[in-house]
């Protein structure tokens, strides 16, 4: 139950709980409108990357909502405003078996259109759009999407066949939540109460030992700090050190010693987007961002490199790649 305490802190008035279809709430105009502009409604953090998604090959469905989590994968989110919409489970499995094979390269289009035309945003290219995806994701190890995206489930209730099949599933190797938006009204007011029902403490019970184990190898490489984040407030480079561009980099690439592109400094900023200061321009970037644009405009017809992860081709004065730096010092920390 809920209750709300007037301003004077001398009396409380009880919320009376209520449902979408008599407060005339609907799935695509009100709830879905709702999650874009505040994902955390389903209990994390989440890149609204395109609403209405209806790019699928031989289908006419339509995606509700697709994202991308802190970890870097694809999550399809869909809503229903009660728990008689069967089937939203087996929708939410098709659309992510349709999305299994999407890259990076291929989201972005649709995330530069989603930004333009819903977000009205200005001067968005397909550069800058790579740069949000991979700051948000938080993962040095995220350089590409996994064939297994996420699904959320949101809705006013689920019936149990649904809670049933979604722990099942679960157990059998798809990351499957279970959100319950549910609407109270008060006088003035509809208040949205969200409670991810799966997973619950009490499913781990349906999740056998070896799945466990490798769930929580999982979770550690997930919330690895940043690489250059490690460099940084361990002090393992200081401000003003030089690094350089020489580590597994593609044919039509070579590096030089003295070539200045090859060449930038660590500022000793924690900021994601000004980690180094690139020799070349003396402007700072975000090490994978700066990356990714050289290794773009060097290519001969201009192609786009997919995701990058900076630090595995970035190198100190002793040719240790800062990936292998930070790791080592993990490493020690155990």
């Amino acid at each position: 139950m809920i209750f709300v305490v007037n301003e004077k802190l001398t009396a409380v008035e009880k919320v009376v709980e209520d449902s979408f279809s008599h407060l005339n709430i609907w799935e695509r105009q009100h709830i879905q409108e709702w999650i874009r502009e505040s994902p955390e409604l389903l209990g994390e953090e989440l890149l609204v990357v395109s609403i209405e998604f209806d790019r699928f090959q031989n289908s006419n469905n339509r995606l509700d909502v697709l994202a991308i989590d802190r970890a870097g994968n694809l999550v399809v989110i869909e809503l229903k405003r009660d728990s008689f919409a069967g089937y939203a489970d087996l929708q939410a499995i098709r659309y992510a078996a349709m999305l299994s094979s999407m890259t990076i390269e291929s989201l972005i289009p649709y995330y530069v259109d989603y930004q333009k035309k819903v977000l009205k945003e200005e001067n968005v290219t397909e550069e800058s759009s790579l740069i949000k995806i991979q700051e948000f994701a938080n993962s040095d190890n995220f350089d590409e999407f996994s064939n297994k995206p996420r699904i959320i489930l949101g809705s006013e209730d689920f019936s149990q066949e649904i809670t049933t099949t979604v722990l099942w599933l679960n157990q059998n190797g798809l990351d499957i939540s279970c959100v319950k938006i549910k609407p109270y009204k008060t006088d003035t007011k509809i208040i949205i109460v969200p409670n991810k029902i799966i997973p619950l403490q009490e499913a781990k019970e349906y999740l056998i030992e070896i799945q466990k184990k490798e769930e929580k190898e999982l979770s550690k490489s997930r919330y690895r700090p940043r690489t250059m984040k490690i460099i940084i407030e361990n002090r393992l480079l200081e401000a003003g050190n030089k690094i350089y561009l020489k580590n597994a980099l593609p044919d039509y690439l070579k590096y030089e010693e003295s070539d200045p592109t090859f060449i930038a400094t660590i500022t000793g900023k924690l900021g994601q987007s000004n980690a180094v200061k690139w020799e070349q321009d003396q402007k700072e970037y975000a090490i994978s961002a700066l990356t990714w644009q050289l290794l773009k405009s060097h290519h001969p017809e201009g192609k786009d490199p997919g995701g990058i992860n900076g630090n595995w081709h970035w190198v100190t004065e002793n040719g240790k790649t800062l990936w292998d730096l930070a790791e080592e010092y993990l490493k020690r920390q155990k």
